[in-house]
């Protein structure tokens, strides 16, 4: 019985233990952090967006296995935010989320044939983006509509996935 307790206790320690050094970062990785790289040729705070896999704007990439953080997903929020807010002229010096929201509420409400043209310049970034990727799959781009693309991109994916993990089931069955 006390070989038990004494087991238990000792688990427990070392997980107590274990959990701080496992959360620390080593010092290498913290300062390759701090000097960017300049690959992307982005400035610093592109590339301080970028550490933890997300990255927004040009070079936009995936988290690769890691969900967002919730401030992460704020941040990307606000940013959107920032970019509408300049878009319709308001400043943004000093102002909470909430009072983003609303003055963008008003200026839509105020200028609808602005916030369309808005709308529509960012649907046709997006089907341009869509494009250019469907583009580089080797996915024949022309008259389709971003959902065509953007159905096509996910099947083409998928197809993917499932060959890279009936081959990793193939590998797992020879040894």
């Amino acid at each position: 019985m006390r070989a038990k307790q004494f087991a238990a206790a000792l688990a427990g320690a070392l997980l107590i233990i274990a959990v701080p050094a496992y959360a620390a970062q080593p010092e290498a990785a913290q300062t390759e952090k701090q000097q960017p790289s300049g690959k992307d040729g982005g400035d610093q705070s592109q590339q301080s967006r970028s550490e933890d896999g997300w990255q927004f704007g040009q070079g936009h990439k995936h988290h690769h296995g890691n969900p967002p953080s919730a401030a992460n997903i704020e941040e990307h929020r606000l940013a959107k935010l920032r970019y509408m807010a300049n878009y319709f002229g308001i400043s943004t010096e000093g102002k909470t989320v909430e009072q983003l929201k609303t003055e963008l509420q008003a200026a839509k409400v105020k200028d609808k044939a602005k916030w369309e043209a808005f709308k529509a310049e960012h649907r046709a970034k997006r089907l341009e983006h869509l494009r250019r990727i469907a583009g580089e799959h080797g996915i024949a781009t022309e008259g389709k509509t971003s959902d065509q693309l953007l159905d096509e991109l996910r099947k083409l994916r998928r197809a993917e996935e499932k060959k890279q993990t009936e081959s990793n089931a193939a590998k797992e069955s020879k040894t």
